[in-house]
């Protein structure tokens, strides 16, 4: 049996992937910008393209729009979403008039307007109470109206098996017209001792690492094929790599072309020196967040944005990672291929969202089958 999923803020679809794997099918998914929703379709959609309502919120999921598509909105077993929270993130400045902080409202109206056995939300920890505005007891007082009954907490994506030290606010809940047991988030299924034995940096990336020179394509391109030129070896490999190897190729691939002083910079960093022991240097940098990779430890570290952040382990080659590597942390298998730019700069932030960006930004699917698991076994 298909179960049937309404995606909001949508992304690239990390949360799609996870529900889809645990058995739902997408019957729409809105997201704002082009990059991520191309992304989402030709993983998740196929040529079922008008199942993405590309737009605002407030205008491709309207009232009327909803009451335009009820026959094929009365039956619906989950709505996710994840709205913006860049003005509530603890990575950055931060902004408390960021309207983007309160988009939760329009996932509350999509909520009550179409009443689905079950909600997933997600977003920062910041979303709990930063800046005092209270946005996580607002958001709890709607749904107890509306008739749900919830649990949430801010988790560790590590918890169940990410090989980062994620943390998400997730709220489940299920309306108490379906419920058939307590409404809780799942049960942790992955130990610090698990974590430490199998999901080491080299056991998320060791195959991957096939680059000669900077700049190279390693095996690939921007996107496009990449032919694999290692075998994958820890568990971790082989599960993301389960249907690509059918193929043997994958994509995302390609790395940035790092100036000498760059690249330098980075086998410093690998030797353990930092941005003090550079002042007055050709190697002084600005930038105080970078850090080493240690290939052999499970790494207390969060995917961003931004490549520059860490450094590879491989000592003949420190580099930042590509993006098939970063999404490998996120637990993106292979096959999950990413479109639009890899970076981007200047104006175009304000419109394009390159596929570092995409993949940061993801909920991990592994994280999010966990959470389909859990509903599926609240509303059954």
């Amino acid at each position: 049996m298909t179960h049937t999923l309404i995606d909001l803020f949508s992304g690239c679809g990390g949360l799609g992937l996870g529900f889809h794997q645990a058995g739902f099918s997408t019957t729409y998914a809105n997201e704002i910008h082009v990059d991520p929703a191309t992304t989402y379709v030709r993983n998740l959609l196929g040529d079922e393209s008008h199942r993405m309502l590309l737009g605002p919120i407030e205008q491709q999921l309207s009232n009327k729009a909803i009451d335009m598509r009820r026959s094929e909105l009365r039956d619906i077993d989950c709505i996710s979403g994840g709205p913006p929270c860049q003005g509530l993130s603890l990575a950055g400045a931060g902004n408390p008039d960021d309207p983007r902080n309160m988009l939760f409202r329009e996932y509350l109206r999509v909520v009550k307007k179409i009443r689905p056995r079950s909600i997933i939300f997600e977003n920062v920890p910041g979303f709990v109470n930063r800046y005092g505005l209270g946005l996580k007891s607002r958001l709890e007082e709607k749904l107890e109206d509306y008739g749900y009954l919830f649990d949430s907490h801010v988790i560790k994506a590590s918890d169940y098996g990410v090989p980062q030290n994620r943390e998400r606010f997730i709220l489940i809940g299920v309306h108490e017209d379906y419920a058939t047991d307590e409404v809780k988030l799942p049960t942790p299924t992955w130990t610090p001792s698990q974590r430490n034995k199998h999901l080491r940096v080299s056991d998320i990336i060791d195959d991957l690492n096939s680059y000669e020179i900077w700049g190279g394509y390693g095996t690939g391109e921007i996107w496009g094929e990449s032919t694999y030129t290692k075998p994958a070896l820890s568990d971790f490999a082989k599960t993301m790599r389960s249907e690509s190897n059918k193929t043997n190729t994958t994509w995302n691939t390609k790395i940035p072309k790092h100036t000498s002083i760059v690249a330098e910079r980075m086998g410093r960093i690998l030797d353990g020196e930092g941005p003090e022991d550079w002042i007055g240097t050709p190697l002084e940098t600005k930038k105080h967040t970078q850090r080493g990779l240690v290939k052999d430890e499970f790494e207390n570290i969060t995917m961003v944005s931004t490549p520059d952040d860490f450094v590879h382990y491989d000592r003949s080659l420190p580099r930042t990672l590509s993006v098939r590597e970063c999404a490998r942390f996120q637990t993106f298998p292979d096959h999950f291929h990413f479109y639009g730019s890899r970076t981007t700069g200047g104006v175009r932030r304000k419109t394009e969202v390159p596929q570092y960006t995409q993949v940061a930004n993801a909920i991990p699917p592994r994280l999010a089958e966990a959470l389909a698991h859990q509903v599926l076994g609240l509303i059954q």
